[in-house]
Formats: C-alpha cells, structure tokens, sequence
C-alpha cells in the first residue's frame, strides 16, 4: 500500500515537474540534458555494461572520487556511469573526474523512467553512496539481479526515526541490496535495527578521510595569494559553506576583530551562489567593503577589499591553504554542518558550530583529539577568534592534531574496493 501511494506521489510529481523543467530549459536556466535525463533518456549503454555510481550531490561526489580512481586504476577496461541530482554535483563531477566514462542526471525515481534508465546502462554493479536509497530503483535491480552496494553508508538521527516509523516498507526495498559498508558501527546498528541482516553489513570507515586533497607547495601558495591581490603575510578567517543566518554573525565579529587588526581578510564562501546577492545585501547593510573573487585582477594589494566573497566553484579546498582560522558553515544553524576535513589536510585550525549531525562521529571524536573547537553560539565565536588570532601557537597545534586525525582514519577506499572487487568482473 505504502509503495502504490509513494509511485501515486511520484505521478503527480513527474506531471507538475515536466513543464517547470521544459520551461527553465527553454530560458536557459537549466541545460537541456536534465530534462532529458531526469526522465531516463540516457545514451545507450548496454553493451557497455558499466558500472554506475551514483552520488547525490558536491559532497557525495567529492567522496566518491577516491573509490572511482581505485577501480580505473585497478579494472582499467571497466566503464564507469556516474549520476547526480544537482547541478553542482554534475558540474564538479565534470572538472574533478575525468575517469568517469559518463556524467549523467539522476532519474526521477518512477517505474517507468527507472526502468528505461536501468535498460540503457544495463549495469553490471550499481554504488551508491551514503544514504540515497531509491526504491523503484532499488526493486527492480533486485528482479534483475543487478548487484547493489550502498558505501560509505550513514543513517542520521532523523533519518533513522523517519525509517522506523515505515520500517516494513524500507525493509522490503533494503533486501535487495546486497551490501552495506557502514562508516561506523553505530550507523551499521541503525541500519540492522531498519530490518537488515547483520551478515550483509559491515563497518568500513569513512572514504571522506580518503578524498583527494590538492597538492598545493610554496610556490602555488604564492600564487594563489597574489591571484587574490595578497601580499602573503595577512591573517585570514574563511568562513566556509556558509548559510543564511551565519553570514550577517559572521561579518559583524570581523568588523569587531578589524578594529585591533585592520589588515584582517575574510574570505566568505556561501555553499549556494545562488544566494550571492543576499549576503552582498549584508555587506552593504554592514558597511564593508567587499569584492567577488571572479572580479579580482591580482595586480595588487589595494585590488581587493575587506572581504572577499567566493563566487566561483571548485575552489574553496584550494583557498583553505591560505587561512589563518577556518570556520564550518552550517553549523551555527540547524543544517548539519559541512566536510570538516578538508583544511585539516593544511593543518588549519577550524572552528565550526554545535548543528554538526551530518558529520556527528567525525565531530565529536575531532573534538576529543583536540582537532578542532566547538562554539556553542556567537559569544563563544567571538571569543575564540580574539584568542585564537592572537595565539599562533595555540592555532598550530589545533592545526597539527587535526591533520594527525585526517592521516589516522585514512583506507577505507582500500577496505570498500576489496569488498567490491569480485563484482566488478562479469
């Protein structure tokens, strides 16, 4: 009853959806390929018979990198489908992942779009990564017999009271997948307490410790400094992945800090450009100055101004290496917090807020290594940054524990390829 109700759902979905998406495509706001693709009409690959992983958007396709490298590398003559949901996820998969063989859009999860979609590629083996359990998709690979491998799984707290609460229903969908590499033991519980057996599951780790970090040296530091009109010697806060709520905290503590430091540069990276024009809005109700870092010559110091507000993609992890204090967005609000790892890899000192449930164990075991700092609100925020800016010692060793975390929970790309390996030959 519950799966008749949830394909009702998806009809209505796909009749009021398909003009919104052919009318964004014919004003150009969104290419032609999604429509095309949302819908299943994806080239014809059977022949092929790829792989096809599928990761949701920037964050799963960032830590999907290092398991798609690994199987080129190992099973070069294997063809690899990558999908997406987002935009973003498909534009970052096109500049950081050359090996996939294609870059496609997600189909709407509807039986008859799932299905041309599936007789298209024909995969040999379906990934997916974290937690992006579909369950047309995932019910007619089990009566095609496609092998599905759910990696790098996690089950939050909400998710999994959202689970339980339809637990017949999942646990039905989760039968036909045939293994969970969980990234740690509590998020294999919760999925053995959703209704799947304990011999199909196990723990892993975590394949975002593995991700591929940017080989930055001194002379690429230089660079990267001045391309931003810095002399190389400013202190930096990076407020990264910001969201709404944060911004207008965040640049009213800068004011503050400038009044003791007035060569102090933040570097403000809000997570949707689309949401560029609102915080521009805050910096002028503020008072500062600001510059976009696609306007920036690099002829100069006196190029840019007090902030320096993020508006290209892909290369906040690049800019991480210039930072002097390192600030996870979506943490301060109730969104669950971003990738902490990223400047841990330079050593940063990185702060980040007290809503950090998307990355809880990684949080929480990085606070007790000293790895990073949590603050509880704008107060604790404030106070920090004052000490912190003002204790270069304090700041390296918070850098220092922090990339010791990142190097010790490394190889679980390792761990997930030998349990894959067997399903990769046909």
């Amino acid at each position: 009853m519950i799966h008749f109700l949830y394909n009702v759902i998806l009809t209505c979905f796909l009749i009021l959806h398909i003009p919104y998406l052919f009318l964004q495509s014919l004003l150009g706001k969104q290419p032609q390929k999604l429509l095309k693709e949302r819908l299943g009409g994806f080239p014809d690959l059977s022949s092929k018979n790829p792989v096809w992983i599928h990761a949701a958007s920037v964050g799963e396709v960032l830590c999907s990198i290092p398991l798609l490298k690994k199987i080129k590398k190992e099973v070069p003559d294997v063809d690899i489908v990558l999908t997406t949901m987002t935009s973003t996820g498909n534009e970052t998969a096109k500049k950081l992942i050359p090996e996939a063989d294609w870059i496609l859009f997600f189909p709407v999860d509807h039986p008859f779009t799932i299905r041309r979609a599936v007789q298209k590629i024909r995969p040999r083996l379906l990934l997916i990564a974290e937690t992006e359990l579909w369950p047309n998709l995932l019910r007619l690979c089990g009566r095609k017999k496609i092998p599905v491998v759910l990696f790098n799984g996690r089950i939050s707290e909400k998710s999994f009271r959202g689970y339980l609460l339809f637990k017949s229903f999942f646990k039905r969908c989760l039968n036909n997948i045939f293994l969970f590499l969980m990234q740690t033991e509590e998020d294999r519980n919760r999925i053995i307490e959703i209704g799947v057996p304990p011999d199909r599951t196990e723990v892993a780790g975590n394949i975002k410790f593995d991700q591929v970090f940017p080989s930055i040296n001194l002379d690429a530091t230089v660079e990267l400094s001045a391309s931003l009109g810095l002399l190389g010697n400013e202190a930096i806060l990076i407020a990264g992945s910001t969201h709404q709520g944060e911004e207008e905290i965040f640049i009213q503590l800068f004011k503050n800090l400038r009044e003791t430091d007035p060569h102090l540069i933040l570097i403000l990276a809000p997570r949707h450009l689309d949401r560029l024009e609102e915080v521009e809005k805050i910096l002028k109700n503020e008072g500062v100055s600001w510059k976009r870092r696609s306007s920036l010559s690099g002829q100069g110091r006196n190029d840019i101004s007090d902030v320096i507000l993020l508006d290209t993609m892909g290369e906040l992890m690049r800019l991480y290496s210039l930072g002097t204090i390192v600030f996870i967005g979506g943490s301060l609000v109730s969104i669950g917090g971003h990738n902490p790892l990223e400047p841990l890899f330079f050593k940063k000192c990185v702060l980040f807020g007290p809503y950090m449930f998307n990355f809880l164990e990684i949080s929480r075991r990085l606070i007790a290594e000293g790895g990073a700092i949590l603050v509880n609100d704008r107060e604790g925020l404030s106070s920090q940054l004052r000490r912190l800016l003002s204790d270069e010692r304090a700041r390296n060793q918070v850098g220092e524990k922090g990339y010791r975390f990142l190097q010790k929970h490394r190889g679980a790309t390792e761990r997930i390829f030998e349990k894959i390996k067997p399903l990769l030959v046909t």
